[in-house]
């Protein structure tokens, strides 16, 4: 299957239903959501929906397109996340195709999803030219999870590898299916956990190196405790990784010193929650800027990014010369801890959700190996 970025969301890219055309389907991106279990879109006839191209999905004119009904009546679906956005809906069955490594096409008949008719999501508004239409669930429990319905064939693993975006721009890469098995014993991992209140993927964070410093942070910070802190989850629906505040005034420390070192640096506000922002008098790009390790549970588990996931960078032309900026890509956060997307990047990361393991490895993703 194949997968591309809009601003640091990495989505699917789908053929849906069955219409007098060439090709017989629609063609839609939805959005890689390991941490739910609900494959959904907007549909025509939709009372609140967000802006995206091509317009919402015809179910309409689909021959395929089948309502999941209860005594005559569709049944409804409602999914809210953590952000506050939600969509509400009918469940329906649909043929659904995607791309193969090969360049040829793998047909799904009657896979289950949700017609959205009432969708507020707050993470595609203000998009222009959004393309994104919906999700596509790979969480573990539920049977309506896209990853279930695949069937034993998957194994229960799948594995995605996520390319840098560079000048708004990224290369395809691959969603891929029970096909890494050979990689599991290879290669670092961590326990993967989830909780019966939702179907998050969790990890065990223990702690935050940068240039390989070890940071004064007590790894309780990233446990669960009550209703006041719920962990670490991983997922690609989050951008910017979060960092519960503690731990994030401590790693923001330690970068204020490391920076301190150099001149022609100057503190400037950051933007969409950055708070670490530097301006530089001359472009450097990623020139003295440092890993960070993200420290998780297991033999040698370190999750090591570098500086092209840690530090978001951007030049600027003002009169006469050329002004770059950069930002730690990652944000506080009150109560949980996320590993997102931006940090993935360049990491081939397989979910063994059977055996509940994580395991990755670092990788150029844009040789789409």
């Amino acid at each position: 299957m194949q997968a591309k970025a809009q601003l640091y969301h990495y989505t699917v890219k789908v053929g849906i239903g069955t219409f007098k055309s060439k090709p017989p389907y629609k063609e839609y991106y939805l959005e890689m959501d390991m941490c739910s279990s609900l494959v959904w879109m907007q549909c025509e006839g939709c009372t609140k929906c967000f802006d995206q191209t091509p317009k919402p999905y015809p179910k309409s004119n689909s021959s395929s397109f089948r309502p999941l009904l209860v005594k005559n009546k569709p049944t409804p679906y409602k999914r809210e996340y953590r952000d506050g956005s939600n969509t509400h809906g009918i469940l329906a069955r649909e043929t659904f195709y995607f791309t193969l490594k090969t360049g040829g096409k793998a047909k799904f008949e009657n896979v289950e999803f949700g017609c959205g008719l009432s969708n507020d999501m707050l993470m595609y508004k203000g998009y222009k030219n959004n393309k994104i239409a919906g999700l596509i669930g790979l969480g573990w429990d539920d049977n309506s999870s896209f990853l279930k319905q695949l069937g034993p064939q998957t194994e229960g693993i799948y594995s995605y590898c996520l390319p840098v975006v560079v000048s708004g721009k990224t290369p395809s890469t691959y969603l891929r299916f029970g096909d890494y098995v050979s990689h599991l014993k290879t290669h670092k991992s961590t326990p993967l956990y989830n909780t019966n209140k939702d179907s998050s993927c969790y990890v065990d964070l223990q702690g935050i190196s940068v240039s390989k410093t070890r940071l004064n942070i007590n790894p309780k910070m990233f446990a669960f405790k009550n209703n006041t802190r719920f962990g670490c989850m991983i997922d690609t629906v989050t951008p910017y990784s979060k960092i519960v505040s503690p731990a994030f005034d401590v790693l923001k420390l330690t970068l204020e010193k490391y920076f301190s070192k150099f001149k022609g640096l100057k503190k400037i506000k950051g933007e969409s929650g950055l708070e670490l922002c530097y301006e530089r008098s001359k472009p450097e790009k990623y020139k003295n800027l440092p890993d960070v390790t993200f420290h998780l549970w297991g033999m040698e588990a370190d999750f090591v990014m570098k500086a092209e996931a840690v530090f978001e960078v951007v030049g600027r032309s003002i009169p006469i010369r050329v002004r770059e900026y950069f930002c730690l890509a990652m944000i506080r956060d009150s109560k949980v801890s996320v590993i997102g997307s931006y940090q993935q990047t360049n990491h081939r990361t397989i979910h063994d959700t059977k055996n509940k393991r994580l395991v990755f490895y670092p990788v150029d993703c844009s040789k789409n190996p």
